[in-house]
C-alpha cells in the first residue's frame, strides 16, 4: 500500500509570470500572477498547485494553451472565457478541462487555490 508523505520541502516553488491584453490594447505587458507549487514536471506531465488573488490578476487574461489542462478548484471563485465559446465559473470543487489549442480568458474573483494537470 503507497503512503503519502507531506512535506513542504518536496514542493519547487516557482512564481508564475504571464501576459494579459487589455481590450483597448493588443500590446502584452507581463506582470505576476500568482504563485505555483509544482508536484511533477516532466516530458508528459506537469501537475501542481496555482495560488492567486483578485490583485495577482487585476484583468482578464488571455492564454492559448499548447497543452491539455485540468483544474479541480480547491478554493475560491475564477471564471473561464472560451472566445466564441462558453464561460465557466468555477468554485471550490468544481472542476473545468480544456483541449490542447484552446484559447482560454481567466478572471480571480476571490482568492484561489486549485490543482491543475497539463498534459503535452
Amino acid at each position: 500500500m503507497a503512503r503519502l508523505h507531506y512535506r513542504s520541502e518536496c514542493f519547487e516553488r516557482k512564481t508564475l509570470t504571464t501576459y494579459f491584453r487589455s481590450s483597448d490594447d493588443d500590446s502584452t505587458t507581463p506582470y505576476q500572477a500568482g504563485t505555483m507549487e509544482i508536484l511533477r514536471d516532466d516530458a508528459v506531465l506537469k501537475a501542481g498547485f496555482w495560488v492567486a488573488t483578485p490583485a495577482d490578476v487585476p484583468q482578464p487574461v488571455e492564454i492559448p494553451l499548447p497543452i491539455d489542462r485540468t483544474v479541480l478548484m480547491l478554493r475560491g471563485v475564477m471564471t473561464y472565457e472560451v472566445p466564441d465559446g462558453p464561460t465557466y465559473v468555477i468554485r471550490a470543487g468544481d472542476s473545468v478541462s480544456f483541449p490542447k489549442g484552446t484559447t482560454i480568458r481567466l478572471s480571480v474573483q476571490e482568492p484561489v487555490r486549485q490543482f491543475f494537470v497539463d498534459y503535452r
